[in-house]
């Protein structure tokens, strides 16, 4: 049997959102503060910049654990002790570091490079999150994890970046909008994310 044929696209949507439905209370918040740093970039560019490669990777880490700790009942112990936060906080710094400037670049130069980054390096939060992998392991781990699925990966990078532009042209219209359709759709996308991490674990 090819790889390929291991991922079950439309499923992952479909039990993402049984998810995401089911413990909405205990995501939404990290939705909502991943949308934050990005709503300085309408303020200062050097605010949004900073606050983006200080929080960004750190916060997606932590709704990464918590999206993994839902879907299987297990308690979010991100918060047991100093130590693991700050490891987290220092992969998530160094995740931002490494992969926005690429994401952005890649955005820049045309848009479908970045999509494509993306789908490789998308399970590197997960990794990161329940592993406490470094930042460079857990992103090598993403690109090796993603092998012989890349096109199911990309396509679904090309609906997470096509949600992603809807979110900036309504913050564009309307900054406060933009804000809450982000803090929605993050970690709907983030389970979606992790239904394909677990099916190329467990399969």
């Amino acid at each position: 049997m090819r790889r390929t044929e291991r991922l079950d696209f439309v499923g992952a949507f479909e039990h993402a959102w049984i998810q995401y439905k089911s413990n909405f209370t205990k995501l939404i918040g990290w939705g909502a503060a991943i949308a934050v740093p990005p709503v300085f970039f309408h303020f200062s560019i050097t605010a949004g910049v900073i606050l983006t490669l200080l929080f960004e990777g750190f916060l997606m880490i932590l709704l990464a654990n918590s999206v993994v700790c839902a879907s299987k009942g297990l308690k979010n112990d991100t918060f047991s002790s100093v130590k693991l936060l700050l490891t987290c906080f220092r992969n998530g710094f160094l995740t931002s570091i490494l992969l926005f400037p690429l994401l952005t670049i890649g955005a820049a130069v045309l848009i479908v490079p970045s999509i494509a980054l993306f789908s490789v390096f998308m399970f590197t939060f997960f990794i990161s999150a329940r592993q406490q992998r470094f930042a460079v392991d857990a992103m090598t781990e993403s690109l090796r994890k993603g092998n012989g699925c890349r096109l199911p990966l990309f396509l679904f990078s090309l609906i997470f970046y096509a949600s992603a532009a809807l979110a900036l042209l309504l913050a564009q219209l309307f900054m406060p909008l933009g804000f809450i359709v982000g803090a929605f759709i993050t970690p709907y996308f983030f389970s979606v994310i992790y239904e394909f991490y677990d099916q190329l674990e467990t399969k």
